[in-house]
């Protein structure tokens, strides 16, 4: 966070954050203290958040009373993100990015009077975006403002940098191309390829199409060997060459197989099976890494869960290649701004998740040729994508050891009917059951259920009316994960 937030705007986020966990009023005398500053600053502080969530409607709200208290609402289902990043956006080092986009031959020094500050200050900042660079594998040079790195890293890195922070509004265009000159190219290329691209389609190809015209001018590209065959394998490159040419893009060749790749590996044609079945039949023709990386995920499958990836299946290799062709063009987590890390998440919330994707990782690993291993080096942004496939398939079910849990009350059968039931409807979606009745020693069980106290020794005894209220559903939420976290910590250890 503080690759992008100057000091002010820390106290700010700081403020933001205090008041949502609060959820309720806080007086001006607790703020000061939180965030050490006079009261003036703070009253600026929420003069600025009430502006700024105006934005949003009632989506989120800031309620003053008198400037003395302050209570802020929001919508469960309002990113916050968006807030965020209006801070984000304002920080030196995200002009100092957009600078570097804008004016690639222009020095620290150059951005500095741009800011109408001093060297030294700017510098102080961009030292920050040296280890930021560097989880991606760029050498930055902050006073030349270089970014050492191959091209197509680079127009990546720019691409997600500017959709991540600007794609929510059109009124947001970053580029100095205009929009309305875009939208027409898009027009053209959809009428030549004879699709109709959806609106997420048309943004994504626009931010691509001029990143890549603006980027061309001042930097080449080079394309590796096995994307060269596969675009020379296909037949319906000649559309794209005609929607170039007709278009005056003014494209070398490698510039060209790059939007091919662009348009094939984030899902631009998507829905297509005319273009899909094509791309992955020249995939596997050329046996290009990609498409080694999807028969190496079927082998570790088959290894691990003993299920079959039907690989003779042309839309699965067409979304499964693809995956893996966007890891290529950039290492590490595409989420510049926040990098929020999926596989911190699983392991928080599903220990057991995570270990079944760790096992899977080292055996893809050691099923793998040297190109695929290297593909699999990127695992921070690939580790989504596996994830939805084994949740896909269910095999996070496989061989799953469930909770236990027997229900012993003196009501009739058709209540403990009822109550398994609705223990399945609340917390099916994130636990595996097995439901046992009175012939099953309490031994045997992880959890025991009654309307009436029983010694069931070791085994946790939860304690339920015969109509459960708010209270028992939330110490059954706890048992639950501490039981599953058990059993996970289980598993990892045997």
């Amino acid at each position: 966070m503080q690759t992008f937030l100057t000091k002010i705007s820390q106290k700010k986020i700081i403020l933001l954050e205090y008041l949502l966990e609060k959820d309720t009023w806080c007086s001006m005398q607790e703020l000061k203290e939180i965030l050490t500053v006079t009261e003036k600053s703070i009253l600026h502080y929420i003069e600025e958040l009430s502006l700024l969530f105006l934005e949003y409607g009632e989506n989120i709200t800031l309620e003053n009373r008198n400037n003395k208290q302050f209570w802020i609402h929001k919508k469960k289902d309002f990113p916050i993100y968006n807030i965020y990043l209006y801070f984000y956006k304002d920080s030196y080092n995200y002009q100092l990015i957009d600078f570097m986009y804008h004016y690639p031959d222009e020095s620290l020094e150059s951005f500095a009077k741009s800011q109408y500050t001093n060297v030294s200050t700017v510098f102080r900042y961009a030292k920050l975006l040296v280890p930021y660079f560097e989880r991606h594998r760029f050498k930055f040079q902050p006073f030349k403002l270089e970014l050492n790195a191959e091209e197509i890293a680079v127009r990546s890195f720019f691409y997600y940098f500017y959709w991540n922070s600007t794609r929510h509004s059109e009124k947001s265009w970053p580029f100095k191309t205009s929009l309305s000159i875009i939208k027409n190219y898009i027009n053209a290329f959809e009428e030549i390829y004879q699709v109709s691209l959806s609106s997420l389609q048309r943004r994504m190809l626009s931010y691509w199409l001029t990143i890549n015209l603006e980027r061309s001018k001042i930097r080449a590209i080079k394309i590796n060997q096995f994307y060269r065959k596969v675009v020379d394998n296909d037949y319906n490159f000649s559309y794209l060459n005609q929607w170039v040419d007709e278009m005056n893009l003014d494209l070398s060749l490698d510039e060209r197989y790059f939007l091919y790749q662009i348009i094939y590996s984030f899902g631009i044609i998507d829905g297509n099976k005319k273009y899909e079945n094509s791309h992955a039949t020249i995939h596997k023709k050329v046996n290009t890494p990609s498409f080694r990386a999807v028969l190496n995920l079927a082998v570790a499958l088959e290894q691990q869960f003993q299920f079959k990836l039907d690989i003779e299946d042309p839309e699965l290799i067409f979304n499964f290649v693809a995956f893996h062709e966007r890891s290529s063009l950039f290492f590490g987590n595409t989420d510049l701004f926040f990098n929020r890390s999926y596989i911190k998440e699983i392991q928080e919330e599903n220990l057991r998740a995570s270990i079944v994707m760790e096992d899977c990782h080292k055996i893809l690993k050691n099923t793998s040729d040297s190109e695929v291993t290297a593909l699999l080096e990127n695992w921070e942004q690939l580790f989504l994508s596996y994830y939805f496939i084994l949740d896909y398939y269910d095999l996070f079910l496989c061989n799953v050891d469930p909770i236990k849990i027997l229900i012993q009350d003196d009501l009739h059968h058709t209540h403990r009917l009822w109550l398994m039931n609705k223990i399945q409807t609340y917390y099916g979606h994130a636990y595996f059951f097995a439901f046992y009745d009175y012939q099953t020693e309490v031994s045997e069980v992880d959890l025991v259920i009654s309307n009436y106290y029983l010694n069931t020794e070791k085994t946790p005894l939860l304690l339920m009316k015969n109509i459960p209220t708010n209270r028992n559903w939330r110490q059954l939420d706890e048992l639950l994960s501490k039981i599953a976290y058990k059993k996970a910590n289980f598993l990892k250890e045997n």
